[in-house]
């Protein structure tokens, strides 16, 4: 009985002690989440340490959700789906699936009933065989009726897609009706060697209520069917839009945390091991990159899987060499290179700076995207709903100048609730899901932001308290000729209202760019916008080359010039150099006073070098005039300034040149392979859709439709192979005629290539020969029509006619053009505006390039926008370098004076 009892009481001890422990462990846990919570939020030494650490992990963990939230609504890409899947594939034996060879002659007709009313996809199982031998591209065309077999979609299907997984996948993605008789079939090209089986089994093996009769060759069949899975989908409802937006919140809650808590267990416990940890890190990234680099050899140079000659494979080896070489240097630099400050301001304040600047960055990155969609759109839906996403994007970034206390207060929190109902009211008048509704939103989103934005730009702006006439008469007195900038503008834009006639641009040209002047900037805010500016457009450059490098291959005939995103080279070469503008600024800012030129602006040198490939590549002489001009005004600027010698710019000159030289095959080598690995080639509507010079989806990698090292350097010397055959030499002078008629802007296009003609007699042949004589590609011509045609109040139209009774897209020069368009008293302003903001630009760089280098950017960009404008008309807010220009236009306006010169001059008014 003791004994019971001492064991009774030991137990109780037994869970005591655990309940005890377990208590511990509870209040160890508590203690240690709140630990990672003061880690990263307090006003701690170590939050201030890690707060940029910090602040960059919130931001990946909120835009991932917010990209993930955005796809749901408004965007709608998930969606409930259901699935009508076959039976019989999955239960029977494959062997009793194949069917006899199908061919081009044999027809096969499925009768199908859908039942609901929204088909998404439709999955047909068959099999298909590809000669390895075949070159060509092989596809399949597949086909949906509907009852009165009126073709309602069809889609053009890579067969080497069928071959590796078994089937075709078509996604009409259409409304279809419920109890009527639609049809599919597949079309085989007559040309088509590869070998097909469409296999068939019985309805009753299929069980499902879409399958009907099956048509063979004409002959009903009711006792099989084709094997295919049905996908429908249908919106979400408000309440799984709530709740998959709530689990994506609380599933990237749980990331962020575990993230931190990681973060913060490793610099507890690793901290003496850190460096050593990183060399680590380092080696095995860079051993790696080094294997992928010793396959893409194995499999490009060796293999010659992409085909070409000894000097495709001679720039592959450098270009992948290159790549390695700045990746591995990346990862190295940016684990070694950045240094961990504390900051002066609070962990919140300084959370606040990063998180607005990134939303800024991104702002104008999107804003350059929307733009450039613009100038490649083909229809004013394209143009109209750009133009709104361009205005929401631009108040986003402008509106990043003032911190969340100054915009974040009752009067714009009643404007949101305001606009959300007037804009609920307002889209209620529009069908669902039509392009009307869209722009509805569009405009109402436009409405909302810049709401915001005025109300928040009025409520921070104060008059000074000791303002008077006295102080305004002497201000305009010592700064006279920024008073005399500023009256320009003001009178440029009323020439521009005046004489308008209906162009809607006039408003986005100068309404949005006021607010940039009523938005108080000191020095540093100035200083840190333009950095954003800057990044943003490097942003929009990446933005770019992601669908570039996904959807647009470098042509070998027609587009050999490669337009990237753009339809037109021109287009690009004006975009491209915004971009180099941006770049070789920043990069040139930052090699002010530095010994160490490359590892210093190892990223500069990176970016300025892509950007640089990508020009070389559109073989714009436009976009080659301009770089070379701004690479020599930079660095004439940049030697006054900073008081450099004859070695030392040769030095930088030279250090920029190799490191172009030497990254060209890089990007060569990256936008030869990526597309074709890809193999999603998207062609626009305005371009040519000719299969046997165009690159298609099917097309194999090693196609000769794709760019060759001799062709592009033939190309961009001016000349063609002697030998090329008559038969292609025909077709491209028929598809160049076309392609004059089709572009947008006509100018850089395919005259002075050396294109032989068929018939050395004909009248054409002989307009041809003139034309190639012309430097200018027929500009000068384009420029005499539109002297001859200025006046004092302008057209309404965009050109006069030529000679053949048609009317110019425009003067290919933005002088000229705003001339011809708003007056003649409107053009001298424009030319006497340009030249101011060109000097301004060059006073504010030498006045204070020094202690904020980034001030280079404004002169790079007008000297950009200024000798692009010689032969492109630029001057439109949704043009990129017309963008740039007004934005720096308003910029240099404002900035009237330094800190300096402004406690200098309230000295003087006081005595």
């Amino acid at each position: 009985m003791h004994t019971t009892q001492n064991e009774v009481e030991s137990r109780k001890g037994q869970v005591i002690k655990l309940q005890f422990l377990r208590q511990l462990k509870q209040n160890r846990m508590i203690a240690y989440l709140m630990n990672v919570t003061a880690c990263t939020f307090s006003d701690s030494a170590y939050a201030r340490l890690h707060a940029k650490r910090n602040a960059v992990i919130q931001i990946l963990v909120a835009t991932a959700a917010f990209i993930l939230m955005v796809r749901i609504y408004p965007m709608g890409l998930v969606q409930n789906h259901n699935l009508s899947k076959q039976k019989a594939y999955h239960h029977t034996a494959k062997e009793k699936l194949s069917g006899d060879p199908f061919t081009a002659a044999d027809k096969k007709l499925q009768t199908i009933y859908f039942n609901n009313t929204h088909l998404y996809q439709i999955k047909l199982y068959m099999s298909c065989t590809i000669d390895k031998e075949s070159a060509g591209a092989e596809r399949i065309l597949f086909r949906l009726y509907d009852e009165n077999f009126s073709c309602v979609y069809e889609e053009d299907i890579d067969s080497r897609t069928i071959e590796k997984k078994g089937f075709l996948v078509a996604t009409p993605d259409l409304d279809v009706e419920q109890e009527r008789a639609y049809y599919y079939e597949i079309l085989i090209p007559e040309e088509s060697t590869a070998v097909y089986q469409l296999p068939v089994a019985p309805r009753s093996e299929l069980a499902q209520m879409e399958n009907s009769s099956l048509y063979i060759d004409g002959i009903i069949n009711d006792d099989v069917c084709l094997i295919a899975d049905f996908d429908y989908t249908s919106p979400l409802s408000t309440a799984r839009i709530l709740f998959y937006d709530l689990r994506i919140l609380f599933i990237t809650g749980i990331l962020y945390f575990l993230i931190n808590f990681a973060v913060v267990l490793y610099d507890d416990r690793f901290t003496a091991q850190n460096t050593t940890i990183r060399k680590y890190f380092c080696v095995g990234v860079s051993a790696l990159i080094l294997l992928l680099a010793l396959f893409l050899l194995f499999y490009a140079v060796i293999q010659n899987k992409f085909g070409g000659e000894i000097w495709d494979r001679m720039f592959f080896f450098a270009g992948i060499a290159a790549a390695a070489f700045w990746s591995a240097a990346a990862v190295w630099l940016l684990v070694f290179g950045t240094k961990k400050r504390n900051q002066r301001v609070s962990v919140g304040q300084h959370f606040s700076l990063i998180w607005r600047n990134y939303i800024q960055i991104v702002s104008f990155g999107l804003l350059f995207y929307a733009l450039c969609q613009y100038v490649n759109a083909d229809r004013n839906l394209y143009h109209t709903t750009n133009t709104r996403w361009m205005l929401i994007f631009l108040a986003i970034a402008l509106l990043m100048n003032y911190n969340e206390k100054q915009f974040v207060h009752i009067i714009n929190g009643a404007w949101i609730v305001v606009a959300l109902i007037g804009s609920v009211v307002y889209c209620r008048k529009f069908e669902p899901g039509t392009n009307e509704l869209l722009v509805a939103k569009l405009t109402c989103a436009v409405v909302l932001a810049w709401g915001v934005l005025l109300i928040t730009i009025g409520r921070n702006f104060k008059l000074s308290k000791n303002q008077s006439i006295d102080k305004m008469v002497y201000a305009i007195k010592k700064y006279k000729l920024r008073t005399i900038y500023f009256a320009l503008w003001i009178l440029f834009s009323i020439l521009m209202y005046m004489n308008r006639f209906e162009k809607v641009w006039v408003f986005t040209a100068t309404l949005p760019f006021l607010a940039v002047f009523f938005i108080k900037m000191p020095d540093a805010a100035q200083s840190r916008f333009l950095i954003n500016f800057t990044n943003g457009i490097l942003v929009s450059f990446g933005l770019v080359m992601l669908f570039c490098l996904h959807h647009r291959p470098h042509h070998y005939w027609m587009l050999y010039r490669y337009g990237g995103i753009f339809h037109t080279v021109a287009c690009t070469g004006m975009y491209l150099a915004v971009v180099f503008g941006a770049a070789f600024a920043k990069l040139y800012g930052k090699l002010r006073d530095k010994k160490s030129m490359f590892l210093r602006c190892f990223f500069e040198y990176l970016v300025t070098a892509c950007v640089v490939g990508c020009i070389l590549l559109t073989m714009s002489r436009t976009a080659f005039l301009t770089t070379s001009v701004t690479v020599f005004a930079i660095m004439a600027l940049t030697a006054v300034a900073h008081h450099k010698r004859a070695k030392r710019i040769l030095s930088e000159l030279g250090v920029f040149a190799l490191v172009c030289l030497l990254s060209f095959p890089m990007v060569y080598t990256t936008i030869r392979m990526v597309p074709a690995v890809i193999g999603d080639p998207i062609r626009y509507d305005i371009e040519f859709q000719d299969e046997d010079f165009m690159v298609y989806k099917g097309d194999p990698i090693d196609s000769d439709k794709y760019m060759t090292v001799r062709r592009f350097f033939n190309t961009l010397f001016g000349r063609f192979q002697a030998e090329e055959a008559k038969e292609e030499t025909a077709q491209i002078q028929k598809e160049t005629q076309q392609e004059e008629v089709l572009l947008a802007y006509t100018g850089d296009n395919f005259k002075n290539m050396g294109i032989s003609t068929v018939s050395a007699d004909s009248d054409e042949d002989i307009e041809s020969e003139e034309e190639k004589k012309d430097i200018s590609n027929g500009r000068f011509r384009i420029f005499q029509d539109y002297i001859g045609e200025i006046s004092i109040k302008g057209h309404p139209k965009m050109g006069p006619l030529d000679e053949k009774g048609s009317e110019y897209a425009h003067a290919h020069n933005s002088y000229l053009q705003v001339a011809y368009n708003f007056g003649m008293i409107a053009g001298v302003v424009f030319l006497v505006l340009c030249g101011l903001t060109l000097w301004e630009a060059v006073r504010l760089f030498i006045r204070d390039g020094r202690k904020y280098s980034i001030l280079l950017v404004p002169f790079a960009l007008v000297v950009v926008f200024g000798f692009v404008s010689l032969t492109e008309w630029a001057y439109h807010p949704c043009i990129p370098a017309g963008f740039c220009f007004i934005l720096m236009q308003v910029f240099l306006m404002k900035d009237c004076q330094s800190e300096k010169t402004s406690k200098e001059a309230k000295g003087t008014a006081k005595k």
